[in-house]
C-alpha cells in the first residue's frame, strides 16, 4: 500500500489546530522564545513540521493564530464610566500577558508581525480614551503610556517570583499604579 501525496486533509491532519496551539503555548511558557522554533513544536507534539505549516501557513501565521486564541476575550465591557471600563481592559490584558509572557516576547521580537488581536486591543484602548474626551495628541501619549505600562509590569511579574502571593502582590501594585496613572489621564 502506497501512501497518498501531498498534504493531510485538514480533518485527517495528525495534530489539530487546537492542540498545535495548546502544545505551541507550553512550549513558549515553559521553554521561552528560544525554544520556540517549529522543529521543536513537531517533536512536542510528534508530528513532521509540516503539519504546522498545513494548519497556520507559517511560523507568522502560527503567532497570529496564538495571540487570537489568547487574546480574543480581552475587551472592555460596553458599559460603564471611563474609568472602570478602561481598568478592565487593562487589568485582562495585564492578567493574559503575565499567564503567556512568552507570548508578547515573541511579538516585540518580531514587530513586522503585530497580530490582530494585539491591534483591535491597542485600537479599544484609544477608542475609550478618545470617548473621554481626550485631544489626539494628549490621547496618542496616554495610549502609549497606558500600554508601555502594562506591558512592563505583567512582564516584569511574569519573569520573576511566580509564587502565587508574589504575583497577587505583583498585580495589587499594577492596580494601585493604574489608578494614580487613570487620575492622570482624567486631568
Amino acid at each position: 500500500m502506497t501512501r497518498p501525496r501531498g498534504r493531510p486533509h485538514r480533518d485527517k491532519a495528525p495534530a489539530s489546530r487546537d492542540q498545535i496551539l495548546t502544545a505551541a503555548l507550553e512550549l513558549l511558557d515553559t521553554g521561552g522564545i528560544e525554544a520556540f522554533t517549529m522543529r521543536a513544536l513537531a517533536d512536542r507534539l510528534q508530528v513532521n513540521p509540516m503539519t504546522i505549516y498545513h494548519h497556520f501557513g507559517d511560523r507568522d501565521g502560527l503567532i497570529d493564530a496564538l495571540s487570537e486564541h489568547v487574546y480574543a476575550e480581552v475587551t472592555a465591557p460596553a458599559s460603564g464610566t471611563f474609568h472602570d471600563r478602561i481598568r478592565s481592559l487593562l487589568n485582562a490584558y495585564h492578567d493574559r500577558v503575565i499567564s503567556h509572557p512568552g507570548l508578547t516576547l515573541l511579538i516585540f521580537r518580531q514587530p513586522a508581525v503585530f497580530p490582530r488581536q494585539a491591534q483591535r486591543i491597542t485600537d479599544d484602548i484609544d477608542q475609550l480614551l478618545v470617548e473621554a474626551g481626550l485631544p489626539s495628541e494628549r490621547s496618542r501619549r496616554w495610549l502609549n503610556i497606558l500600554v508601555d505600562f502594562t506591558h512592563g509590569a505583567a512582564i516584569a511579574a511574569a519573569m520573576g517570583d511566580r509564587s502565587n502571593s508574589a504575583v497577587s502582590d505583583a498585580k495589587d501594585d499594577y492596580d494601585k499604579t493604574l489608578t494614580e496613572l487613570l487620575k492622570g489621564v482624567e486631568t
